[in-house]
Parts: structure tokens; C-alpha cells; sequence
């Protein structure tokens, strides 16, 4: 089933289509449903339902003529409305993908056909302006949404305030695992519409509308790859890209398509595709929101097979703990991996007495789908005294400490925040981690590695294209932080424009991003105003100096060292210094564990053994800070030609006295003794 046919809770109100209704015979066919659900028009009543005709045989023969011509005049009518309404084509000829428009009036019954030639009876419709411009443009905003039950079809009436015009009507089969399950067709909706059918059946074409690509020459995987990143895509366009937002005031909350991994759950050597999306943001103010959120978010294990994607996990994976963080993980045992669902219920009884039930299913994957691998289950009833508490493992009867036991041999593999601490994201301890403001650069990563493993060979990518930067050089004047009197010094300050095949213009969105960056520091050191009211109502620090240097281009990939120095006044300021990756191909930020090919795990282990080193080398410089506290943030690590580096700032190994530096934790020149050795740029 397509991803948003998985979609609820939006933010424009649906409605639901029922089972069909019988309604008194005077009912008016258009009124307007009700908010919340849409009974359907009720079938016209057939003959053998009509009353018993006259016996009368003379009566009979003498209107005899008048029958016939009144049924060769209805003939006639139904013949020419038909070639009128249906453009000369029946109902069964309508198909999803075609070119031609449906007409359709208020009355139209809509009634959609699955691939397999049967009515669809659980599915969404949406009704979109793909022109315009706003909500109505997508499905993930349209006000014309319904999600429909039964195979009666539905009408434009349906649609609460539907005005007249040209729409692209997309359905989502509920039933359909396919990939390719989401159906669209154009229609000009009219009111009033005199060439609409007052049915429209539309069917699945059975053969596809344009030739396939020739797929010579590709492997499974690189066809999959293809498929997931059009999944990544569809997915992204309909809940948003990778980001996250304030939250309550103390969280951070993951939006659009917060992970995007590729995981072999089944050992074949073949990845799948595992996603976690949120659907809405919902309101912190309202009651139950850490509930309601946690439902918004939706967990999908997308797998190829026979030249398709299908989804073959759908369940909610999300855990939270009672402060409100939110997060999910794919966990491990014996070299399987695991997805961990959760079926908990809990019961007031009263004056401090509860029950508590939870069964916890431990489900892996074989290849097919996944399958329950195992499970426990905790039952604590304290009504009576002392509680009465039952465990079990796999349903045979436990201990507490043996249900513990057995829970715990499964151990995190890969955890994902959704929700988390502002203040303190550093959750999780087990298996690789990425806090809420780390998925963006996952998404990017398996982006990326999606979008090498569907290139047909391996130099099929914007490598091949040259690129360079220019050091552009600009005279800022520069207060005194001291004091808003003393007249500012003029300092030069620099930024980069990249070029690709020696033009601009191949980067000019990224470059538009940088020069932007760059105004904005200008614009705030020359706004800048020394604050002694301590009221808060001035800048607390100003930026005295600002260098960007390009230290190293791999292909597409740049590797920027930034050098930033801040002061509020006193003796002496601070840096900022750190790293950023630019995709040059994509004009888009990366982060190093990305552009390196290196995972986090292995960086952080890298650079404490190289901090290690530094101080054996330099015994006056000490370790007593709080540098190993960085050692998971990705703007610390860079590469020039001689290796890849971390970078420490002020007071973070002694004091300020020694400074900040530039380590080397890998050696890229073949110089084994650079490891544990000082760059020599930076401060």
C-alpha cells in the first residue's frame, strides 16, 4: 500500500464514505454530507420492485403503440447521451494514466477498479490543482480528501465545497502492497457538467501507458536502489524532507521523512528499505499530544523483489519513556536483526490499585515477510496485597528477572530519536545513534548511497564534472567589542563561490546560500552594540573575524575549514572553528561521516585515540576538559591532503592559554607517524 494511503490526521478535515444507505424516496440526492461521514445514493429501484402492471388486455393492446415509440424514443435519449456524456466511449473504457480528461458532474458516481478487475472497496481519493499553487496542489494538504469503505463508489457531492474546475483525482488502493498503488487520472469537474455519465468506472490499464525502460544490463540491486529512492522521493513529497522543530519548549521534535536506512534484515545480501515518517505535527497544548504524536509517527520495511518494492513491515515501532523522548530501533541477536513491537493496557481500578498488561513480539524477517520470532509477556495486577505479577517468555511461565533477561539479549543495533531533549539528546549508549538533528544527514546518506548503487557503472555520477573555488575577499569594519565608541578596524573577511567546469553558474543556487551566510554575519557585526544594561536587549558576543578555506575536493565533494572568532569584550574572545562537507553535484550540505565513507562509531573511536597520542606528545597541554564530550559532532572532522583531522576548540583541553587545535586521527599520505600530530592552520 502506497505511503499515503497510510496518511491520517492531517490538517484538513475528512470525510469517510459508508456502506451504502437506503433513504426515504423524496430524499434530495445533493445534500450536503455531514462532517464526518457521507452516506451513498441509494441504486434506483429495480423492475422486479415496481409494482404489478394492469391485467387489463385491452387496456393493453391499445397502448401497445404508445410502449413501444416510448421505449425507441428512451433507446434513442440513453444512445445519444451515451455518445454525448462518455465522449463516444463506455465506462469500462476509462483508465487510470490516460490523457484524456473525465467529465464529471455533482452526481457522478465514481467507482474505481483494483489491477485485478474487482471494484476497490477500502481506498483514499483526492481531488488536486497539480497547476496551482498551495494546499489544494498536493495531496498531503488538499481539503478534497476522502477515504472510502465499500466498493458504492463515491461522488463529486462527496467533496465538501467543491468549486468548478480541471483536478487530477489520485487514488491509493488500502489493499494493494504495491509500490505502484497509488492511481491518477485528469477530470473537469463541473457542477452542472451536461457531458458528464452519471457513472464512471475506472479501471487499472493492463498494460502500462508508456514502454518501460530497458533495464539491460542492470542487477537486482541496482533496480531496487532505483525503486527506493523513487520511494524516498514519494515519500518526501508527500510528508515534507528530512527536518525537526521546537517542540513544547523543551523538545525537538523529528518532521517529514525522519529516517530513511538500509538495513539487511534477512542476511541475503540484499538491503531493505527501512523508513519512519511523521504524518503531523500535533499541538503540545492539547490533551493527550505525547499519545497522538507517537501515533503520527509510521514505521515501513520496503523489500524488492521480482522487479518491484513492496512494503512487508508496517507496524508501530516507536517506544517513549515517561519523559516524553520517543525513538525506535532495530535491534539484534545472534546476527539477526529484530523489529520490537509493543501491545500494553492498563486498568485504574481505584484507590491506588491497577492492572498493567504488556506483551512485547520480537519479529524478524525470512525473506517473505516478517514473522513473530518470539515474545513476552508481564501481567501486575495490584489490587490485592501483596501484587499478584505473572511473567512469561515465549509463553512458557517466568521470572521477572528471566523475562528481564531475555528482553535484554536483544540489544539495540540502530536507534533513531524522534522526540527528544533540547537540552540533552544523548539518549541511547547501545549500537549506533542518531539524535533528532543527526537524521537529516542519514537521509542524505542513504540518498546518496541509493543513488550510487542505481548508476549503471560506477562513473555515472556528477564526479566526472571539475570543480574549484574562489576565495572571495571582502573589507568589514569591526567593532572594538569593548566598546560601541572606539572607532572599528577594518578587517578582511572571506567566503567561497564554487565553479563547476570553470562556470558559476553550475553552483549558483549554493553559491546564492553562501554569499546569503555571509551577508548575514556582515549585517550582524555591523548592527552590533555593546550591552552593559544586562537587560539582555543587546548582542551578547560579536563576530571580529571570518575565514573560509577550502582544504580538500574529492569529486563533487568539498571540505570547507571555517574559522570564526567571537568576543563579548574581557581579554580575549573564543572560536567557532569547524568543518563543513558541501556535494557540489547537489549544491547540499553532508555530513563527514558521509562525505568520508566513515561511520560515526568509528570517527569518535579514531579521534580519542589521537587526542591520546597529543597529550603523550605534548605533556603541557592536558586532557582535563571536556573534548570528548565533541566527539560525536560532525563539524569537528576534516580532511586535507595529509589525513583526516579533528578539530578542538578553546578551553576544551586546559585552558585557554593552550589554545585550540587541529589533530590528525588518520593519515591519508602514507605518513603513519602523522596520527596524534597538529595541523598547521587553524588557531
Amino acid at each position: 500500500m502506497s505511503a499515503q494511503g497510510d496518511a491520517q490526521g492531517g490538517d484538513a478535515p475528512d470525510a469517510t464514505v459508508a456502506a451504502p444507505v437506503l433513504v426515504p424516496a423524496d430524499a434530495t440526492s445533493d445534500a450536503a454530507p455531514g462532517p464526518d461521514t457521507v452516506s451513498a445514493e441509494p441504486e434506483a429501484a429495480s423492475a422486479a420492485d415496481a409494482p404489478a402492471a394492469p391485467t387489463d388486455t385491452a387496456a393493453k393492446k391499445k397502448k401497445t403503440p404508445f410502449i413501444i415509440a416510448a421505449a425507441i424514443l428512451v433507446i434513442v435519449i440513453i444512445g445519444v447521451a451515451a455518445f454525448f456524456l462518455l465522449g463516444n466511449k463506455g465506462t469500462g473504457d476509462i483508465e487510470f494514466g490516460q490523457d484524456a480528461e473525465v467529465e464529471l458532474a455533482v452526481t457522478t458516481v465514481i467507482k474505481p477498479r483494483n489491477k485485478d478487475g474487482n471494484l476497490m472497496n477500502s481506498y483514499d481519493a483526492y481531488l488536486i490543482n497539480e497547476k496551482a499553487k498551495g494546499d489544494v496542489s498536493s495531496i498531503k494538504t488538499t481539503p478534497y480528501h476522502l477515504t472510502v469503505k465499500g466498493d458504492q463508489g463515491f461522488k463529486p457531492s462527496d467533496f465538501k465545497d467543491l468549486p468548478n474546475n480541471r483536478y487530477t483525482l489520485v487514488i491509493v488502493d488500502h489493499d494493494s502492497d504495491d509500490a505502484d498503488s497509488e492511481q491518477k487520472i485528469p477530470v473537469n469537474y463541473d457542477k452542472e457538467n451536461k457531458k458528464a455519465p452519471s457513472e464512471a468506472i475506472i479501471a487499472v490499464p493492463s498494460k502500462p501507458q508508456k514502454a518501460p525502460a530497458k533495464e539491460d544490463g542492470k542487477t537486482d540491486e541496482q533496480k531496487a536502489y532505483g525503486l527506493f529512492l523513487d520511494k524516498i522521493k514519494e515519500l518526501t513529497d508527500t510528508y515534507g524532507a528530512c527536518g525537526s522543530t521546537e517542540w513544547g519548549g523543551s523538545y525537538n521534535l523529528a518532521t517529514g521523512l525522519c529516517v530513511a536506512d538500509l538495513v539487511d534484515f534477512d542476511g541475503d545480501g540484499m538491503n531493505e528499505l527501512f523508513v519512519v515518517y511523521n504524518t503531523q505535527v500535533v499541538d503540545f497544548n492539547q490533551e493527550a499530544c505525547f499519545d497522538k504524536q507517537k501515533e503520527s509517527f509510521k514505521t515501513e520495511v520496503w523489500a524488492y523483489r521480482d522487479g518491484k518494492i513492496s512494503k512487508v513491515f508496517d507496524k508501530s515501532v516507536v517506544q517513549g519513556s515517561n519523559g516524553g523522548i520517543m525513538w525506535t530501533c532495530v535491534y539484534q541477536k545472534d546476527s539477526k536483526f529484530y523489529l520490537v513491537t509493543f501491545d500494553a493496557a492498563y486498568e485504574d481500578l481505584g484507590g491506588g490499585a491497577y492492572n498493567e498488561t504488556t506483551d512485547t513480539f520480537f519479529h524478524a524477517y525470512d525473506g517473505s515477510k516478517f514473522k513473530q520470532a518470539a515474545s513476552t509477556h508481564s501481567d501486575v495486577d495490584v489490587s490485592s496485597r501483596p501484587a499478584d505479577e505473572t511473567y512469561a517468555v515465549n509463553g512458557e511461565d517466568a521470572s521477572f528477572d528471566e523475562m528481564i533477561d531475555f528482553q535484554s539479549s536483544f540489544s539495540p543495533y540502530l536507534s533513531y530519536d524522534l522526540v527528544s531533549f533540547i537540552q540533552n539528546d544523548n539518549f541511547h549508549d547501545e549500537g549506533t545513534y542518531y539524535p533528532v538533528n543527526d537524521l537529516p544527514s542519514l537521509v542524505a546518506k542513504t540518498t546518496q548511497a541509493l543513488e550510487e548503487g542505481a548508476a549503471t557503472k560506477k562513473d555515472d555520477t556528477a564526479k566526472d564534472a571539475s570543480y574549484s573555488a574562489d576565495i572571495k575577499t571582502v573589507s568589514v569594519p569591526v567593532p572594538d567589542a569593548s566598546s560601541d565608541v572606539t572607532p572599528r578596524v577594518d578587517t578582511d573577511w572571506t567566503y567561497l563561490q564554487f565553479s563547476k567546469d570553470g562556470k558559476p553558474d553550475g553552483c549558483k543556487d549554493l553559491n546564492a546560500k553562501l554569499k546569503e551566510s555571509f551577508d548575514a554575519d556582515v549585517d550582524a557585526t555591523s548592527s552590533w552594540r555593546l550591552d552593559l544594561s544586562g537587560n539582555g536587549n543587546g548582542a551578547a558576543e560579536v563576530l571580529q573575524s571570518r575565514y573560509d578555506t577550502m582544504v580538500s575536493l574529492d569529486g563533487s565533494i568539498a571540505c570547507v575549514f571555517q574559522e570564526r572568532y567571537y568576543t563579548a569584550g574581557g581579554p580575549h574572545g573564543w572560536n567557532k572553528n569547524a568543518v563543513v562537507y558541501y556535494d557540489l553535484s547537489k549544491g547540499t550540505e553532508v555530513d563527514a561521516d558521509v562525505a568520508l565513507g566513515i561511520d560515526k562509531d568509528t570517527l569518535a573511536g579514531l579521534a580519542s585515540d589521537a587526542i591520546d597520542a597529543f597529550v603523550r606528545a605534548n605533556p603541557g597541554i592536558s586532557d582535563t576538559g571536556d573534548v570528548r564530550d565533541h566527539l560525536y559532532e560532525m563539524d569537528r572532522y576534516g580532511r586535507d591532503k595529509a589525513g583526516i583531522f579533528f578539530i578542538t576548540r578553546d578551553y576544551e583541553m586546559g585552558t585557554y592559554a593552550d589554545g585550540s587545535h587541529v589533530i590528525y586521527i588518520k593519515a591519508l599520505n602514507g605518513d603513519d607517524g602523522l596520527v596524534g600530530t597538529s595541523g598547521d592552520f587553524g588557531n
